[in-house]
């Protein structure tokens, strides 16, 4: 229990009384230990916050956040630092980006970067956040790319995750990103600087229709990949925060039945790509039975085959194969 001893001893003294006072209680309170400053300590403070405002993902949020302010290789390494003391600026640095967090702004906007396969990307709010299931759609597509030169075109490219990763791991390959958002287009042309490989890829803004840009309508290619905006309009209310504050809209809003984006990207396919080339799709799970069902239907005057579709990690149908009869 703290006593404050008699106050004579302010008079003895021209400055403020109360600023003396509190001076004299701070320094008889007791001064927190330097251990109540360490990696683990700060680690399960915000932890037990994050889970009591019930932010999703608690433990994953901190982790990368010191991992971001303590400048680790990745959020694992924090497990290895727990009795590291963090000093003044990096424990404000960490209450700022928390902060954020409990505001539900998205880890990867907080911390500005992400890691895609074995890609780090610089990300950019409202620019769409690349998902773990669409390493799936790159890991596909690369297991069947050939290993010789091919020209290939992303509708919606976003940061640029999924050009880059091609471009990466098929240096014979040159692309064409096209986005409605000049963010994502500067962002994407950034990106590829960073990582050496802006050389073999041309970055377009263009609104999504069922026509290319003037500069490149009459080019084919030899694949077209997309992850569309497939959410139907009426879910987009009941997304969460981080994705419905954050992100911008035009990148999630598929239409009525999600279709809206998607059936443009088959009239561009049916009209650019050569034969037997293909396109690929990411799609919502209810969505590979209608797709095919428009290709039955409108397939033999565009040109294009619907293949087949796979599942994602959760086990949902996800991703769609066409190709160019």
């Amino acid at each position: 229990m703290l006593v404050v001893r008699s106050t004579s001893w302010l008079l003895k003294t021209r400055t403020n009384p109360i600023t003396l006072l509190r001076q004299r209680i701070c320094a008889e309170a007791p001064q927190p230990t330097t251990a109540a400053f360490t990696v683990g300590n700060v680690r399960e403070k915000w932890k037990a916050r994050f889970q009591t405002e019930n932010i999703p993902e608690a433990d994953t949020s901190i982790l990368n956040i010191l991992a971001h302010v303590l400048r680790l290789p990745s959020p694992a390494d924090v497990r290895k630092s727990q009795d590291v003391v963090l000093n003044e600026t990096q424990l404000v640095k960490v209450d700022e980006l928390c902060e954020c967090r409990l505001a539900r702004m998205p880890i990867q906007y907080i911390i500005r970067e992400w890691e895609f396969r074995d890609l780090t990307l610089k990300m950019v709010p409202p620019v769409f956040i690349p998902r773990p299931e669409t390493e799936e759609l790159v890991e596909l597509i690369l297991q069947q790319i050939p290993q010789k030169p091919m020209n290939f075109l992303e509708i919606g490219c976003g940061s640029g995750a999924v050009a880059l990763s091609i471009l990466k791991h098929a240096p014979q390959a040159s692309g064409i990103a096209i986005d409605q958002s000049k963010l994502a287009c500067e962002l994407t042309l950034e990106n590829a600087r960073s990582l050496g490989l802006s050389e073999n890829l041309r970055i377009f803004r263009h609104k999504v229709t069922d026509t290319l840009p003037e500069e490149i309508k009459e080019r084919k290619f030899d694949m077209i990949v997309s992850n569309p905006p497939y959410v139907p309009s009426q879910q987009l209310l009941q997304l969460e925060p981080e994705i419905k504050v954050y992100e911008d809209m035009r990148a999630l809003d598929g239409g009525p039945d999600g279709l809206t984006v998607i059936k443009a990207i088959l009239e561009i396919a049916g009209r650019h790509l050569n034969v037997e080339g293909i396109l690929w799709l990411e799609v919502d799970s209810s969505h590979p039975p209608l797709i095919e069902q428009f290709l039955e239907d409108k397939g033999p005057t565009l040109g294009l085959k619907y293949v087949c579709s796979y599942k994602d990690l959760f086990r949902k149908e996800r991703f769609v194969e066409v190709s160019k009869v």
